[in-house]
């Protein structure tokens, strides 16, 4: 069951699951600029972490106003987590890429470790994002992983087709999601996509890879 209520202009929210999820959070989505101290709490927030995770880095210096959209998880008021919409010129044309900069914080989260597909929480993110990406008139929503996750991100696409009203579709990298990054093995990942309106979108990825 999907719950998204949207509680002010352009502010969604989906509470947190009472069951079937081993990091519940509530989940808020919004636009940077309408709502900045939202976002600048989450600007402050990133400042503080202190993650051994591999791609730390990509986390840590976010500024959350340079996104189209922002996602954040919730657990008695603090944040736990955050995902970002992101739009730019090397992506295919009127196409944002979500669950963008996807991070939990695992010091806070329920457990550290999980092998759920799609949990609720990550669920109702993708929901309220591809609502978000509708508002701003986006044709086409895109989730990109390095093709070492290629086995998951399969089934969490299959997951998402059980699930959501949209048609994904998964397709093996690598393929160059950062531009001018072609000697970065991390800029070279695996995608996939739910179109919104009939576009070229794997078209364009293979002219400009």
């Amino acid at each position: 069951m999907i719950t998204i209520e949207e509680i002010d202009k352009h502010l969604l929210y989906s509470p947190s699951a009472e069951e079937g999820d081993t990091r519940p959070a509530d989940i808020y989505s919004f636009f940077p600029y309408c709502y900045p101290e939202r976002t600048q709490e989450l600007n402050d927030y990133v400042k503080t972490l202190k993650d051994d995770h591999r791609l730390a880095n990509n986390y840590s210096n976010i500024n959350f106003f340079d996104h189209d959209f922002v996602s954040v998880w919730k657990r008695s008021n603090d944040i736990v987590g955050f995902a970002t919409g992101y739009s730019c010129d090397h992506y295919p044309s009127n196409s944002v890429r979500i669950l963008n900069r996807f991070y939990h914080n695992k010091q806070t989260s329920r457990v550290r470790f999980t092998r759920e597909v799609l949990r609720p929480s990550t669920f109702h993110c993708v929901q309220q994002q591809l609502i978000m990406t509708n508002k701003l008139g986006f044709d086409s929503a895109f989730i990109s992983r390095e093709p070492r996750t290629n086995k998951f991100l399969k089934m969490f696409t299959k997951s998402l087709n059980d699930r959501s009203a949209f048609k994904w579709e998964f397709k093996k990298g690598p393929f160059l999601v950062v531009a001018n990054n072609e000697h970065n093995p991390k800029a070279w990942q695996s995608i996939s996509v739910a179109k919104l309106n009939d576009n070229n979108f794997w078209e364009e990825w293979n002219e400009t890879n």
